[in-house]
């Protein structure tokens, strides 16, 4: 590990809480190694748990039982209270951080300037590492768990990348659901335009007159459905300005709607007047302008409407003259009238579907460009993933070359694929198929995108070979899987990194999972104290460890780690605060109704309560050291 003596770290500063089991705790940490110990049911554990939701460093996912558990700890100790955290970040600024139960993390910076608080948390400019108690056992058997230490070691890189990943994941879905109705639509007209060749072919045979007047009523007849494609063209014309008049409709309006509802007479007349009322001014200006250029808008339109109707009027009385003339001329010659009416129907229709073939023409572009797009944002959304995976195979790197032999750290890039799996067993259900096998088959083969390459080859051969699929099963589940939305759906199924972290025991790697509960925190606790800015807070390092490794290990690592490192441990080990020289011992002690610090001071100052909290009392002490003759 690197000497890191004096490097520039971030620091817990202060504590304060108001309200509930520890109304009225305000305590000051300092750098190095801070200890808080007392008897069980003092507040140790809620003084951990509410520096961590007031630092938003809640563990695990939405839903976790770890996570539940914290999430109950501090609405039973914290109620309707408040807490309060002070941190100095490695740059030296200071930021007081505060929260209530349901609320988000508010911040303010050392002039008391209210700032976002997510530029603060979140890895941006601040980040603490805490662990709750027997948390180091849910992260040596839970994947997601082992991925959230790795990635806290990535300085927030990998939380950026997250971020961006989440956010692209949730476009390329929002054009997923944009695309699918139009291709239904799409597939709609192209079945209905198959008629069209059909009756150009007819059209082109069906010459209604012959003779001396043959000319002139054939083309009377032509310009018949000339007037019809002309009235449909006019018409589409009248769609296109209403449907952009109501777009512009539901524009007007709107924003000075919105100023009048964030700044509502409380905040204009609040005391920060002078600042909102010239901002509001100013955005007033650019809503009165907006509403300038959308009435003008409307009101271009509405002379577009005005005009398009008024020669729509004409066009009507001329086709009406028109159409009287045809009349006249197929009463002069009723032996063409069946045929006639019989080819104009046949025209109307083709008109029909002329309209329907440039509709089509016109959607197959919109959907290409948006597809391109989404290939595009598909293609980045890979790009992020090898960048995501790269930061991690390098932070595995970093901990083998410092923690090896004993410990290994291994990351396979999508090695996780519970949600593919389950995503595919949703898929199969409704098929015959042995679904839970089958999907595990494929899942297990072949990686979301390149099944939906094998689906779209149509290669059911193909298929059955990446997959390790019998003949009647690749039968049976393409038709389930070829839905275009289902293949949409597949390209975006989260594939996880898969960590593994592996003790040496007698020359051979086990992984963490198949441990016993102590080989579980031995394997875990190296990483935790690995090399780090950030503050580690713990809740009982030495759970389920032996006193002999405590010492061997987490004292030696403590002492190492804390010459650039902040620690604050709760803890029952003696070890940890004796050995581990703290610079600050906070002792708690609680009435059934209320826990409280007691006693704040150097290792020295709080020798006796260490000896009787830590050690049993002087008398066992002296007692064990008689024992042992030393």
């Amino acid at each position: 590990m690197n000497d890191n003596t004096n490097r520039p770290h971030h620091l817990i500063k202060r504590l304060r809480i108001t309200g509930g089991f520890l109304d009225g705790l305000d305590i000051e940490f300092l750098d190095g190694l801070n200890c808080i110990i007392g008897p069980r049911g003092a507040g140790k554990t809620t003084v951990i748990e509410l520096t961590r939701f007031a630092i938003d460093a809640m563990p695990g996912r939405q839903g976790d039982p770890l996570r539940k558990r914290v999430e109950n700890i501090i609405e039973a100790n914290l109620g309707g209270g408040r807490v309060e955290v002070t941190v100095e970040t490695k740059d030296g600024a200071t930021y007081v951080i505060s929260r209530s139960a349901g609320e988000q993390p508010v911040a303010q910076d050392a002039q008391g300037k209210l700032i976002n608080g997510v530029k603060v948390l979140g890895g941006y400019l601040f980040r603490s590492d805490i662990l709750s108690q027997n948390q180091m056992e849910s992260i040596a058997e839970t994947a997601h768990y082992k991925l959230d230490l790795l990635d806290k070691f990535s300085n927030g890189e990998i939380g950026a990348i997250e971020w961006d990943i989440s956010i692209l994941q949730e476009s390329i879905n929002d054009a997923s659901t944009a695309i699918l109705p139009l291709m239904s639509k799409i597939q709609n007209l192209e079945e209905e335009i198959k008629e069209l060749p059909v009756l150009e072919e007819k059209l082109k045979g069906m010459r209604v007159a012959q003779g001396p007047n043959a000319d002139a009523i054939n083309i009377a007849i032509t310009h018949r459905s000339l007037r019809d494609r002309e009235m449909r063209a006019v018409d589409a014309i009248k769609v296109i300005i209403q449907d952009t008049g109501k777009t512009a409709k539901s524009l007007s309006g709107r924003m000075q709607s919105e100023l009048n509802m964030l700044f509502n007479d409380e905040l204009l007349h609040g005391p920060n007047q002078q600042c909102i009322e010239p901002m509001i001014q100013y955005l007033n200006q650019i809503s009165a302008t907006l509403e300038e250029q959308i009435r003008s808008i409307l009101d271009n339109l509405g002379k577009g409407w005005e005009r398009i109707t008024t020669d729509k009027g004409v066009l009507e009385n001329l086709h009406a003259e028109q159409e009287a003339l045809y009349r006249q001329l197929m009463e002069k010659h009723k032996e063409v009238q069946i045929r006639s009416n019989e080819r104009s129907g046949f025209e109307k229709r083709r008109n029909e579907l002329l309209f329907k073939k440039r509709e089509l023409l016109d959607l197959k572009k919109t959907v290409d460009e948006m597809r391109t797009k989404r290939d595009s944002q598909l293609a980045e959304l890979s790009e992020l993933f090898d960048t995501r995976f790269n930061i991690r195979l390098g932070i595995a790197e970093e901990l083998n070359s410092a923690l090896g032999p004993e410990i290994r750290v291994t990351i396979e890039q999508f090695g996780d694929r519970s949600s593919y799996r389950a995503h595919l067993e949703e898929l199969l259900k409704n098929t015959s198929t042995r679904r839970i096998q089958v999907a595990k088959k494929v899942s297990d083969s072949v990686p979301p995108q390149r099944l939906v390459e094998l689906i779209q080859s149509g290669d059911r051969e193909k298929l059955s070979k990446a997959c390790g699929l019998n003949e009647n099963q690749s039968e049976e589940i393409f038709p389930a899987l070829a839905r275009i939305d289902v293949l949409f759906a597949l390209q975006t199924v989260a594939l996880e990194d898969a960590p593994y972290v592996a003790l040496k025991e007698r020359g051979e790697y086990r992984e963490s999972g198949s441990l016993s509960t102590g080989q579980k925190c031995t394997a875990i606790l190296p990483i935790i104290l690995f090399d780090s800015i950030n503050p580690l807070v713990v809740d009982q390092p030495e759970d389920n460890l032996d006193n002999s490794y405590v010492y061997r290990t987490v004292v030696r690592s403590i002492r190492r780690a804390t010459k650039g490192r902040q620690m604050i441990f709760a803890t029952h080990n003696p070890n940890i605060p004796v050995l581990g020289e703290a610079a600050r011992v906070f002792v708690m002690d609680s009435s059934r109704t209320k826990g409280a610090v007691v006693r704040i001071g150097d290792v020295d100052t709080c020798k006796d309560d260490i000896v009787t909290l830590l050690e049993g009392g002087e008398e066992a002490f002296k007692l064990r050291k008689e024992r042992y003759k030393y």
